[in-house]
C-alpha cells in the first residue's frame, strides 16, 4: 500500500511539474525558411572573415559557410594577403541580443489563472543583427553589402519561474506581484534552446541571401539583367531590391 501511495505521489508530482512548463517555441521561425534553392551557375570560392562577440556567433558563421555548399559555393576561412585561391571575400558580422516582455507581468499577476504561463508561455524577443559585405578578392571592389535583421518571437516557461503562480492564492497575490516583476526580464536559460532550434534555419537563410547576390556576379551585363529579372518574377527579391541591384549593374558597366 505504501508503495502504491509513493507511485501515486510521484505521478501527481510529475503531472504538476509538466503542467508548470511550456516548451520553447519560436512562433515566427517559418519567416526564415528558404522556400526555393537558387544555386550559382559557376562555382565560386568564398573566403569568410568572421566577426562575432562569442563562440556561438563564430559557430553560426561557420554554419553559413558550410551551407554555402548547397548553392555551389566553396567557403574557407583561410584568407591570406594574396587572395590567390578565392574569388570573393565575405565579411560576416553577427550581433545577438535578447529581451523580456512587459506582458509577462500580467501572465503572473494577480495570479488567478494558475496554469496560464504553462499553456501560453512567457514572451521573449531574440534578435540577430547580421551584416555581410562581399568584395571581389582580386580587385577589392565592393560587390554588395547586406544587412539581414532577424527578429524572433519566442515563448517558453519552466518551473523555475512558474512556481510563483501556484502559491499566489495563499499569499493573496504578493508572490504573483513579485514573480510578475521578475519574469518581465529575459530568462538566460532560453538562449541555448533558441540557438539549437534556429541556427540551422538562419545559417541556411543567410547562405541563400549570399548566393542570390552572387547569382549573376561573373556574368555579362545582359545576362545579369535577365537573371535579376528572373529573381524578381519568382518573388525572390522585392521591387525595391530589384531597382537597387539593377542600378548597381548599370554603375558597374
Amino acid at each position: 500500500m505504501k508503495q502504491l501511495s509513493s507511485i501515486l505521489t510521484l505521478l501527481v508530482a510529475a503531472i504538476v511539474i509538466s503542467g508548470c512548463t511550456h516548451p520553447m517555441a519560436v512562433t515566427n521561425l517559418n519567416n526564415y525558411h528558404n522556400r526555393t534553392i537558387v544555386s550559382l551557375d559557376e562555382r565560386l570560392r568564398i573566403g569568410i572573415r568572421a566577426n562575432a562577440a562569442d563562440l556561438n556567433g563564430h559557430r553560426f558563421i561557420h554554419a553559413v559557410g558550410r551551407d554555402l555548399l548547397k548553392y555551389n559555393a566553396q567557403s574557407t576561412t583561410a584568407v591570406d594577403e594574396t587572395n590567390e585561391f578565392i574569388d570573393v571575400i565575405a565579411n560576416i558580422s553577427v550581433v545577438s541580443s535578447q529581451r523580456g516582455s512587459g506582458w509577462n507581468f500580467w501572465a503572473d499577476f494577480p495570479g488567478f489563472l494558475i496554469w496560464f504561463p504553462s499553456w501560453h508561455g512567457y514572451n521573449y524577443d531574440v534578435v540577430y543583427d547580421i551584416d555581410v559585405t562581399l568584395n571581389d578578392a582580386r580587385t577589392g571592389k565592393l560587390i554588395n553589402s547586406m544587412y539581414i535583421p532577424v527578429r524572433l518571437d519566442v515563448k517558453h516557461a519552466d518551473i523555475s519561474r512558474t512556481w510563483v503562480d501556484g502559491v499566489a492564492w495563499p499569499t493573496i497575490g504578493v508572490s504573483a506581484l513579485i514573480g510578475g516583476l521578475h519574469n518581465m526580464t529575459y530568462d538566460e536559460t532560453v538562449t541555448p534552446l533558441v540557438e539549437q532550434e534556429v541556427s540551422p534555419v538562419l545559417a541556411d537563410y543567410v547562405a541563400q541571401q549570399i548566393a542570390l547576390t552572387l547569382h549573376y556576379y561573373k556574368s555579362l551585363p545582359r545576362d545579369r539583367f535577365e537573371r535579376l529579372k528572373m529573381l524578381l518574377d519568382d518573388k525572390l527579391i522585392s521591387p525595391e531590391e530589384y531597382e537597387i541591384k539593377r542600378k548597381a549593374i548599370v554603375d558597374d558597366i
